[in-house]
């Protein structure tokens, strides 16, 4: 006698869709509402974690989808399994990532059934300004993800020259919007990535 054949589901339980995105690649799709606080998805249901200081995780970093864990561990995701490190980067995001606990991608500002959730990636780059292009196509899209910091930036950031003045109010500038859309704590990387760029120049500099 055959065995009954199991039924399938005629609808998903799943939270989100994980399928091709018009900004890049593949992205993460809602699948229901949310609301602001609302967790959406894990960052990556399967991971490794390794300490911060481990050559690997150096090396993992080049992925661009590791993640800094408040207890100084590295996530790193497994890409074989779909989760919020598939989120894609928008100027005007309407998710956030955590990255306590396993991290996870929760709501910033409602989502609707079939709508891309994304996320503010808050690259920090150094002399080189056009490395990552932006695409979200947001009214308020930057046309860059990365904030960049050039030796000039370093060389003059505290001085009343001109290029000083220029820098802090392109500073001051992304500092609003970054406190807009809830992501201020870009600003402690921009100024860690800053000291380490006057540092290099100081040495360099010395006799």
């Amino acid at each position: 006698m055959p065995k009954p054949r199991k039924a399938k589901a005629m609808f998903s339980l799943a939270p989100v869709l994980f399928k091709d995105s018009p900004i890049e690649g593949r992205g993460v799709f809602a699948r229901r509402a949310f609301e602001p606080g609302d967790v959406i998805t894990p960052y990556a249901p399967k991971q490794r974690r390794l300490p911060a200081d481990a050559p690997e995780a150096d090396a993992a970093a080049d992925s661009k989808l590791t993640l800094l864990s408040e207890r100084d561990w590295v996530i790193v995701p497994d890409t074989s399994v779909p989760g919020g490190w598939l989120c894609n980067h928008s100027c005007r995001p309407n998710a956030a990532i955590y990255s306590d606990g396993q991290g996870r991608i929760q709501c910033l500002r409602p989502i609707t059934p079939g709508q891309e959730v994304t996320i503010f990636y808050g690259w920090v780059t150094q002399n080189e300004p056009t490395r990552d292009p932006c695409r979200c196509a947001s009214v308020s899209c930057r046309g860059f993800i990365n904030f960049d910091l050039s030796d000039q930036d370093a060389r003059h950031c505290e001085d009343e020259s001109p290029e000083g003045v220029a820098f802090r109010a392109r500073f001051q500038a992304y500092a609003d919007y970054l406190v807009a859309i809830e992501q201020e704590q870009v600003l402690d990387t921009i100024a860690a990535r800053l000291a380490q760029l006057r540092a290099r120049l100081q040495r360099a500099a010395a006799p």
